[in-house]
């Protein structure tokens, strides 16, 4: 007897092309509004805004009471509402659309962790956006976001070039 790894498999090859191709179209769907809702809600809390995130990392304006604490309650207000998602994802096996659920497992702390991190807060206290807030003010056209962008863009290729260029030197060392 032929087993398969989900019912879906079991049925006719078009009606399982079918069920495959739909769940995949849930999936895409669902990405569109989660980006769309994050957008949303980064431009409604004006956080694509570089300088209110800017005012929010200069923490020597408390001296002055100019400092921005509203960053602080957008990150509470997204962690009040991920937790009850991210306990119920952990009690699944797949995700609600279908597909596997890959949730982070590393939780140590080693130089690459630390150099990216520092890397990240040199640029985002330069410029005053991280990935999401300027990829949501694309929406504007400023030319200094696209500059970033393209920029953050080319950074991220260039280390992927790098560490398979790395990777590939150690496995002709063994």
């Amino acid at each position: 007897m032929r087993r398969y790894a989900s019912w879906a498999q079991a049925l006719p090859a078009p009606i399982s092309f079918a069920m495959s191709s739909g769940a995949k179209t849930m999936r895409i769907l669902a990405s569109v509004l989660c980006g769309a809702l994050f957008g949303a809600g980064l431009l409604i809390s004006g956080m694509t805004d570089p300088q209110k995130v800017l005012g929010f990392l200069d923490i020597a304006a408390i001296q002055t009471d100019h400092w921005d604490p509203s960053l602080a309650f957008v990150m509470v207000g997204g962690l009040v509402v991920a937790f009850p998602f991210f306990r119920f994802t952990q009690s699944r096996k797949s995700a609600v659309c279908g597909g596997k659920i890959e949730l982070p497992t590393r939780r140590n702390i080693d130089h690459n962790l630390v150099i990216g991190g520092l890397l990240f807060g040199i640029g985002w206290g330069m410029v005053g956006y991280c990935p999401g807030p300027a990829i949501s003010a694309l929406a504007f056209g400023h030319t200094e976001t696209i500059v970033f962008v393209i920029a953050m863009i080319t950074g991220m290729v260039a280390h992927k070039l790098m560490m398979t260029t790395l990777d590939k030197t150690a496995f002709t060392r063994k």
